[in-house]
């Protein structure tokens, strides 16, 4: 008996049978369809990444440069430091090896302050004397009393300069000038002996404080000793214009009032040239007054 088919077998099977190929055009598409946009994707990151990188890049030769550019200011620095350094060292003599100071304070005290402080034995002058020429040094205290064998203060070694020294270094505090005079030379001379011997010692402070005028060069400043209080950087600022060099002022309290007591300059080892002393506050005070009488009552 002849097989029957209804009219849709036909047509029904060729759907099925090309169902599995439409299933796998469709996955095939696809599949290239995400391969294509992870294809995309990766590209992105690559440039993305590529950015970064060259961003990082650019940021890194720039600091490279900055470190570079400093490396170079560095070394020209210790370049400069070193060749000052070297004619330091070539200016200094053989015999300066011992030497146990590095520079000298030539030491100028306002009287009238001294003797609103302390009760002095002497009339004082509205005027500046010489308190002392002391050898120093960078890292320590002031040196005194250097060595046993210094020689002893012989006042014939100096006996023509002694009318000098009366006006210009006198001893407020005690009966006879000489008594400071030896003070200073055992306690400060005997540092700097081997450089400046006695007579050398005590002209050089006379021909030094006779050089260097502080009045004079207060006054260029319209700074006076009429009890006016006046701003201490004033000071230091007219004494370094007249001078080339900073100097230490120093300053004591009378009654809440601080008064200007010394004036450090200071000078190189052997005192011919004047130099920049080493930043040191002697006074905390922002203004000080140059008394130009005595105010009375004294204080120990």
């Amino acid at each position: 008996m002849p097989l029957l088919l209804s009219p849709y077998h036909s047509s029904f099977s060729v759907v099925s049978n090309s169902t599995p190929r439409l299933l796998s055009w469709i996955l095939w598409t696809s599949w290239l369809h995400i391969a294509w946009l992870h294809f995309r994707s990766s590209q992105k990151q690559a440039r993305l990444l590529e950015r970064e990188r060259e961003r990082e890049m650019k940021g890194t030769y720039g600091m490279l440069i900055v470190i570079f550019m400093f490396q170079i200011h560095q070394a020209a620095v210790c370049g400069t430091q070193l060749h000052n350094v070297s004619k330091f060292v070539q200016k200094v003599p053989v015999a300066s090896a011992g030497r146990k100071y590095d520079f000298i304070y030539l030491v100028q005290q306002w009287q009238i302050s001294l003797c609103n402080i302390k009760s002095c034995l002497k009339p004082a002058r509205p005027a500046f004397s010489i308190h002392g020429l002391w050898p120093s040094t960078y890292s320590t205290k002031t040196p005194s009393n250097c060595t046993a064998t210094v020689s002893k203060f012989a006042p014939q070694k100096i006996s023509d300069l002694k009318d000098r020294l009366d006006m210009e270094w006198p001893s407020l505090l005690q009966e006879s000038n000489y008594e400071l005079w030896k003070e200073e030379w055992e306690s400060h001379g005997s540092c700097s002996q081997a450089m400046l011997p006695q007579h050398a010692f005590f002209e050089t402070a006379l021909r030094l404080k006779e050089k260097y005028k502080l009045q004079e060069m207060l006054a260029e400043k319209d700074i006076y000793p009429f009890g006016n209080l006046y701003r201490l950087d004033g000071i230091i600022d007219a004494i370094a214009t007249a001078t080339g060099h900073k100097p230490q002022i120093q300053c004591s309290l009378y009654k809440q009032v601080p008064l200007l007591s010394n004036v450090f300059l200071c000078f190189d080892y052997n005192a011919t040239n004047i130099i920049d002393c080493p930043v040191k506050k002697r006074c905390r005070y922002d203004e000080i007054m140059i008394p130009y009488y005595m105010f009375g009552s004294r204080r120990n």
